[in-house]
């Protein structure tokens, strides 16, 4: 497994536990946003506005992949995770 660097929005508490136990390294959004690989958000704030449930953004020479896990169920978003490459 690639080692993936995932901020995910507090209170995402199942989505959490599963990519940690999945062996991701999990951070909280709230706290660390920067230099992630993924960032994983319940419902898309005025900084994400207009976003698809998945979708590559690109910050200068970064790219991260933006998931938006408000309609998603776990399994679906642990696919985008895996299977999304930006």
């Amino acid at each position: 497994m690639e080692n993936k660097k995932i901020a995910v929005q507090r209170g995402l508490n199942k989505i959490i536990e599963l990519l940690k136990k999945e062996g991701y390294d999990v951070v909280l959004y709230e706290e660390n946003k920067e230099d992630v690989d993924i960032t994983i958000v319940s419902g898309i704030d005025s900084e994400y506005e207009e976003t698809e449930y998945a979708q590559c953004r690109v910050y200068g020479d970064k790219k991260m992949l933006l998931i938006d896990a408000s309609k998603l169920d776990l399994e679906t978003v642990l696919r985008y995770v895996k299977d999304i490459k930006c």
